[in-house]
């Protein structure tokens, strides 16, 4: 059994990179005023691109995922 530490990390990535998107989308547009979510979207980009880098461990815990494992994944995903 391999540990989801990995597939974890990246669920965080994307969850981030999600609220950047919903923060600049909350008016309906992107305009001018989205200028100050830049850092955070900086951020969240370099953390799924260091995430996603290691997509073959990552491929590697997927294949491994337990039932214990999976409710941990589940359950980061929708928190």
């Amino acid at each position: 059994m391999q540990d989801v530490d990995k597939l974890e990390k990246g669920i965080e990535a994307v969850q981030k990179l999600v609220k950047v998107g919903e923060a600049v989308m909350k008016d309906g547009k992107v305009d001018m005023s989205d200028l100050s979510q830049l850092p955070a979207l900086y951020e969240a980009g370099s953390e799924a691109v260091k995430a996603f880098k290691e997509a073959k461990e990552m491929l590697a815990e997927a294949k491994d995922i337990d039932s214990v494992e999976a409710i941990k994944l589940i359950t980061k995903l929708f928190n």
